[in-house]
C-alpha cells in the first residue's frame, strides 16, 4: 500500500494500517503532501523523457534539500564567543558522550531533509532516558506547550525488541506501540498512549546518524535518541548555517554540530 496526500502524515493511522488490513507492506514518502507534488511532477517528467532508463533499486533519498555552504560555515567557525573543535575521526563518539551526559545537541549534516520531518540531518537530539528532557526541550529550546511530544529515532536492527509489531519507518511516518518493558527506559519519547512516532535509522540510509546512534547505544545500552526538528515553534527548519547559529545562540541548546565541527558557547 502506497499513501500520498496530506492525510498520509497521520502517523497514528499509518501505524495501525498493517495490523487492521490485509496489506503486508506500507510505503509513505518523506514528503507525501503538497510539497512532494513538485518532486513527483519532476520525477514523472524525467521518466517520460527517459522511458528506457533503469529504475532505481531503492526509494528516493529524503535528503534532497539545501547543502551546507562551506564559505558560510568558515565564517561561523570564526564567530566570536564560540569554542570550536573539529572531530573528523571521532565525531560520533564525542557527541554520543555529550548526549549521554544530558546535553541537547543541534545536529546539522549534509543536505537537508525534503519533507516535514527531521531525519537526522537538520535535527535537535537529546537523551530519551531523562524524564525531564521533554519539559526542558519544550521550555528552553522549542518554546512551545509542555505537553507536545517528541519522536524516537532507533537503530532499525533493534526495532523489534523495542516496539510491538515493529515496522521499519524510515521517514518518521508511523506511530508504533512501545513494548511495556521498554517504555520506562525512554520516558522522553513515549506518547501518552504508549506509542512513539518512529524513525528507523539504517546504515545505508544515513551512515553518520546510524554511527551516532550506535555509539550512544554502546555507552548507554539504549539504541534510541530523541529527535526533533532544528527549529523553534512557528519557525521553519534551519537550513543555512546562519539559521542554525541563530537558534543555537538564542535558545537552551548546549552544542551545535555542523559537519565535523563541534561548537560550544564560551563561558
Amino acid at each position: 500500500l502506497v499513501l500520498g496526500g496530506g492525510c498520509a502524515l497521520n502517523s497514528s493511522c499509518n501505524g495501525r494500517l498493517l495490523s487492521r488490513t490485509p496489506f503486508k507492506a506500507l510505503h509513505v514518502p518523506s514528503a507525501p503532501a503538497d510539497d512532494g507534488t513538485a518532486l513527483g511532477a519532476a520525477w514523472l517528467a524525467w521518466r517520460l523523457d527517459h522511458p528506457d532508463a533503469a529504475l532505481p533499486e531503492g526509494p528516493l533519498s529524503p535528503y534532497l534539500g539545501s547543502a551546507i555552504d562551506q564559505d558560510r560555515l568558515d565564517r561561523v567557525i570564526r564567530h566570536g564567543g564560540l569554542t570550536v573543535s573539529r572531530h573528523p575521526d571521532d565525531l560520533e563518539t564525542v557527541v554520543a558522550a555529550e548526549l549521554a551526559r544530558g546535553r541537547i545537541v543541534a545536529w546539522m549534516q549534509g543536505r537537508a531533509e525534503f519533507g516535514p520531518r527531521a531525519l537526522g540531518n537538520r535535527s535537535i537530539l537529546a537523551d530519551p532516558r531523562d524524564p525531564h528532557m521533554k519539559r526542558r526541550l519544550n521550555a528552553e529550546v522549542k518554546f512551545r506547550e509542555a505537553f507536545r511530544p517528541f519522536a524516537p529515532a532507533i537503530l532499525d536492527e533493534h526495532g523489534p525488541a523495542w516496539f510491538e509489531d515493529y515496522q521499519t519507518a524510515p521517514y518518521m511516518e508511523r506511530a508504533l506501540r512501545f513494548r511495556p518493558e521498554q517504555r520506562r527506559q525512554v520516558p522522553a519519547v513515549v506518547h501518552a498512549d504508549g506509542t512513539g512516532r518512529v524513525q528507523s535509522v539504517r546504515l545505508d540510509g544515513n551512515p553518520r546518524f546510524h554511527h551516532l546512534l550506535t555509539e550512544f547505544h554502546r555507552l548507554t545500552g539504549v539504541p534510541v535518541l530523541l529527535n526533533t526538528s532544528l527549529n523553534r515553534m512557528g519557525r521553519p527548519m534551519a537550513h543555512s548555517v546562519e539559521d542554525a547559529l541563530a537558534l543555537f545562540l538564542t535558545s537552551g541548546l548546549d552544542l551545535l554540530v555542523i559537519d565535523d565541527w563541534l561548537l560550544r558557547k564560551s563561558g
